[in-house]
């Protein structure tokens, strides 16, 4: 026997399929924030323009270690590919994320083993905005941790 459903009741068939279909959960925001800053210092590292603007929001701003305040545009000049030089290796800790709506958080301490072996510790703040086209980040801004006296 063979059945045919006209145009509305393929329609309603379709739709019922969709709800009862089931639902991909969304990844945490506390998670992609840390996957946003993940793919944000993968980009730094390989000294990728292109990736690391995919992570940035129009108005980011930057606070160096040493105080300066450098603009997106800036940031990516930093980090085109005809700059770069070998990055010391980094690891993160203490990572502390915060989601209201759509503004987060998240601060981290990094420890950066310099040539002569030498660790030297940063914390980093962040700000992201989430955005039609997902997570952006907005700000950072790297304050040196004094070594232990």
């Amino acid at each position: 026997m063979i059945v045919r459903i006209g145009a509305m009741g393929g329609m309603i068939a379709a739709a019922a399929m969709s709800v009862t279909a089931p639902a991909v959960a969304a990844p945490q925001p506390s998670a992609a924030i840390a996957a946003l800053v993940d793919r944000f210092d993968a980009a730094r590292a390989a000294f990728d323009p292109d990736a690391l603007a995919a992570t940035l929001a129009d108005d980011y701003v930057e606070i160096s270690p040493v105080g300066t305040v450098d603009s997106r545009a800036e940031v990516l000049g930093f980090y085109a590919p005809e700059k770069r030089h070998p990055a010391p290796p980094m690891r993160h800790d203490e990572r502390v994320v915060r989601v209201n709506g759509n503004t987060a958080s998240m601060t981290e301490r990094k420890a950066i083993t310099l040539p002569n072996g030498t660790v030297r510790a940063i914390r980093v703040g962040y700000v992201a905005r989430r955005t039609g086209n997902g997570w952006r980040l907005v700000s950072a801004q790297y304050t040196p941790i004094p070594p232990a006296r």
